[in-house]
């Protein structure tokens, strides 16, 4: 199996305004190591949160009308520390909607500073056969709600 390349960092996940959906995740003292800062894993699972509550609306129990869009690929970026106590703004958005896949990104903030970024590429499979299907209209429609809408960022390298 080949592995894939790896996806270039794009600049403008660094900045607060590129950014459609929010949430905010309190740092927990368990998610900080030995050197007293917030580990790797525990961005990942930021991360983690910022696109499920960002997934949540596509999400139904439903098994007719379920969608089940899985990660394909992720590239984060540790750009800064966090220490406990403390509150991170995840930042969400759709860089790029595909036939069968999308690119999401996804920032970290303490107040203005991005301490994280990610771009991660989600594909969306039929469930009984496990294999890539085409986004419906709906689904497109609910992404291409979230597509990055500020102006004067540059573009993504």
């Amino acid at each position: 199996m080949t592995p894939l390349p790896p996806i270039p960092r794009d600049p403008r996940l660094t900045q607060r305004r590129f950014f459609t959906h929010w949430v905010t995740e309190r740092v927990r003292w368990s998610d900080t190591d030995q050197v007293g800062h917030v580990n790797n894993l525990a961005f990942c699972t930021y991360i983690e949160t910022g696109r499920t509550e960002f997934m949540r609306h596509l999400v139904s129990r439903d098994v007719e009308s379920r969608v089940l869009l899985l990660m394909a690929q992720i590239n984060v970026s540790f750009l800064g520390e966090v220490h406990w106590p403390s509150d991170v703004d995840v930042g969400t958005c759709v860089l790029d909607i595909g036939r069968s896949s999308c690119r999401i990104g996804h920032g970290l903030f303490l107040g203005e500073q991005c301490v994280s970024s990610a771009d991660s590429l989600l594909v969306m499979i039929d469930e009984s056969t496990r294999k890539p299907q085409e986004i419906p209209p709906h689904v497109r429609a609910h992404l291409a709600e979230f597509l990055p809408r500020a102006e004067g960022l540059p573009s993504a390298a």
